[in-house]
This record gives structure tokens, sequence and C-alpha cells, in this order.
């Protein structure tokens, strides 16, 4: 295999995907239990769950200097180890509120950092041939990790007997997080460094000894002289930032990088999966593990999307699968909308859900970081990745936050019958589709050649 080491390195960082989606599993599938041990009333029970993603926004906003100044694969490390710190935590002290809280939140910020640092790493040591296909490991590997979250909480809270029992069975649940985090951490120490961060830091020897290791047909000379051109230029007037905030280019990278992360959130994910439960209750029998295998369900088919992106990606490019995706997305959506204002559940209905959360994650799900860190030419890349970061938890916050406020509303409930969440993020949706129109394709473009598309050359 001509590239297996590139190939290996991205397949370990991408599997922060998986500790995200256990985490997912088992914050889900133990929340019930977390709120009764600390008597938590509503708003103190959507904090509690929150709390991990205000976290994951201040591990973003440090994203360019750790990056930058210790490189990615030390700031995937840095990350890992914050997460293992937050889930030992749980467990040890998760007894008392202040310290879960506390802890929960450790977690999320060295969530957020992975998160932002990760998608800047696969995008440098990639060959430009499969990087669409390396960039879409970290959302498959959520959905594996969604699935073994679940299943994990599900099998372990059956095994207790006794209410007080299942209480507590919470803390040994975050205790397996641990575990996953730890070994996942271990294998990080076994991943290549960045050559394009050697080059960053004027560092040729090592760069070029990573280059032979990963890409054995790349001449390493040719590679440092075309990145020379656009992002060591000594000179500010020809240095690609000079040359994109003269130009206005800047604003454009910075707004893609703000729809792309914030509409990939504002589009109904999060209210799909929290709302299908009400949908499939009122269309199949309720029994006491309809919740567990819906959420298995779920996890298929989040886990079978990102594996089609996977595959497709570098065949039919970023804009095609965002195109059919977005369109998928938003039309799902809507056909739900409108038979939730007539009343009317049908295994349609069902069918949709799945349809959504199947184009959601071959599509924007998958793409929307890889996509972010192609386009951002190399010096700009931790701070454009951590920026969508920070845009990505604000909104999945805001939507979090939001969603029982829209869903609850006396007045839209009178107008729209129930349906208010499902129209509000179909338009949501469209609007990305919109916008798709505008962004370049990156398939199978250098990094030199996606630097130039920023430069003044063009104009």
């Amino acid at each position: 295999m001509k590239y297996k080491k590139a190939i290996i390195s991205a397949f370990i960082a991408g599997s922060a995907g998986f500790v995200l989606g256990y985490d997912m599993g088992i914050s889900g599938g133990t929340i019930n239990n977390v709120s009764t041990h600390f008597n938590l009333n509503s708003a103190w029970e959507g904090f509690a769950l929150s709390v991990f993603i205000v976290g994951a926004v201040l591990g973003s906003l440090f994203t360019k200097r750790i990056n930058d100044d210790f490189g990615r694969k030390k700031a995937l490390i840095i990350g890992t180890v914050l997460m293992l710190v937050g889930a030992l935590g749980v467990y040890i002290f998760g007894d008392k509120f202040k310290y879960f809280m506390f802890y929960r939140g450790i977690a999320g910020a060295g969530m957020g950092l992975l998160f932002s640092s990760e998608p800047s790493y696969v995008t440098e040591i990639s060959p430009s041939s499969i990087r669409g296909g390396l960039g879409s490991i970290l959302q498959f590997t959520t959905g594996i990790g969604i699935i073994v979250g679940y299943s994990v909480t599900f099998i372990m809270l059956k095994e207790v007997n006794t209410i007080q029992d299942n209480n507590w069975m919470w803390k040994t649940i975050y205790g397996t997080e641990a575990i996953i985090v730890g070994i996942y951490l271990m294998f990080l120490f076994y991943i290549v460094n960045s050559p394009v961060w050697f080059l960053l830091k004027k560092k040729d020897d090592e760069a070029i000894k990573v280059m032979k290791e990963i890409w054995p047909d790349i001449d390493p000379q040719k590679f440092i002289a075309a990145h020379s051109s656009y992002s060591r230029n000594d000179d500010e007037t020809k240095n690609i930032e000079h040359q994109m905030e003269k130009s206005g280019k800047l604003k454009k990278l910075i707004f893609i990088a703000f729809f792309m992360s914030a509409l990939t959130e504002l589009c109904g994910i999060n209210p799909l999966i929290y709302y299908s439960s009400d949908i499939f209750r009122k269309i199949m029998p309720e029994g006491p593990d309809t919740a567990f295998y819906q959420s298995i369900i779920n996890g298929l088919f989040f886990t079978v999307g990102s594996l089609i992106s996977m595959l497709t990606v570098d065949k039919f490019g970023r804009k095609t699968l965002l195109f059919v995706g977005t369109f998928i997305m938003s039309t799902s959506l809507f056909i739900i909308g409108i038979h939730i204002y007539m009343n009317s559940y049908s295994m349609l209905l069902v069918y949709l859900v799945y349809l959504f959360i199947f184009s959601y994650n071959f599509s924007a799900g998958a793409i929307r970081f890889l996509y972010i860190g192609e386009l951002s030419p190399t010096p700009l890349r931790a701070y454009t990745l951590g920026f969508a970061g920070i845009i990505n938890w604000i909104s999945d916050f805001l939507v979090s936050w939001t969603l029982p406020i829209i869903a609850n509303s006396i007045f839209l409930n009178r107008i729209l019958k129930g349906s208010s969440i499902f129209f509000i993020y179909s338009i949501f949706g469209f609007i990305f589709f919109i916008l798709v129109f505008t962004i370049p394709e990156t398939k199978g473009k250098s990094l030199h050649e996606l630097s130039k598309y920023w430069s003044l050359e063009d104009d």
C-alpha cells in the first residue's frame, strides 16, 4: 500500500470521533440516572448536558495557539489528556455535583481541541487523491462510538438489580470512558508528525524525513519550494495572509468557515435525534428497550452515511455530496413537518428520519471540517478551524437551548401544530443548499493549488 503510513496515522487521529461518539452514547444513556442522583430539575439537567459543550467552546479557543506552538500531533495528545482527566474526574469525584460539572467541562475542552485539531492534521498528512476519504474517518468513527456507547450503557444498566445501584452505575459507565480515551491516547504516540507544520517552523530536515515516510511518490524538495512560495515568505507584502486581508478574501474564507460550521448544526440534526423518539412512539409499539434499539438504528444510519462519504467524496467531490445531502436533509425535514402538521403518522416518517440521518452524515456532517481545513492556507489553517470549532459548538449549544423553547411555544404550536421545529430547521437546510453554489471545489487539488485560489494573482 503506497500511502500506508499516512492512512494508518489518519485513521488513528480520526478515531477521535469514536471518543466523542462514545461520550454521546453514555451521556445520553445515563442522563436520567445523573438527574435522579443530583435531584435536578429540567433546567439543571439541560445544563448538566450542555457544560460539555461550553468546555468544547473554550477548548476550541486555544486551537491556533496550541497547534502553531506545539504542532498538530501534540495538540491531539493535549486534547486527549484533557478528555482523560475529565473522564477520570467524573468517575472518582463525580458524586458531588460541582465536581461532576467541573470535570465534564474539562472533558469538553479536550474534545473541542481534538475536533478542531484533527482536520488540520489529516489535511496536512493526506495525499490529495485520498484526502477526502481520510477526512471523513472522523464522522465514521463517531457513528461507531455512538453505537458502542449506547450498547455499553444499556448492558451495564440492565445488570443492576436495585434502584440504588442503578443510580450509582452511571459513575462506573463514565469510568469505562477513561479506558477508551486511554487506549486512544496510547495510539496517538505512534502517528507521524505533520510535515507541513515542520515546514512552518523551518525544520526542513524533519519535514523531509516525514514526507519520505508518508508520500513516497512526491519529491520533497519540490514540495518545500512550492510551500515556501506562499507560507514562508519573509516579505510581508508577498505573504498570503497579507494578500487575503488586502483583497478582502480573508472575509470570504471566514464567512465560509462560519456558515459551514453553523448551518451543519442549525439544519436540524439534534432536533431530529431528540424528537425522533416522539415520532417513533406514535408509530411503533412502546417497549422497555425501544429507546435503546432506536438509538442503535440511528447510529447505524449515522455510520453508513459516513462510510458512503469516505468511499465517494474523492470520486464525486465535496460540492456534489453537499448539494445532494443538504437538499435531501431539507426536503426530509419539510415533509416530516407537513405530516406532523396534518397529524398524519405512518412508517413514512420513520423512513424520513433515517434518510435525514443518512444524508446528513454523507454530506455536511462528514465534510464540513475536512472542507474548511482543505480550503484554508497553511498559515491560517489552525486559526480557521479553531474559529469553525467555536461556531460549531456555540451553534450546538444554541440549538439545544432553544429547542424546547420552540417546541413548547404556545404561539407556534397554535399556528403550526407541533411541526415548527421541522419547518424552521428545514429553512436553514435550504439556505445551506443555496450557499454551496458559492464555494469552490477542493477535490484532488494539492494544498499549494488551493492556496493559489486566495492569492492576488487571480485578480
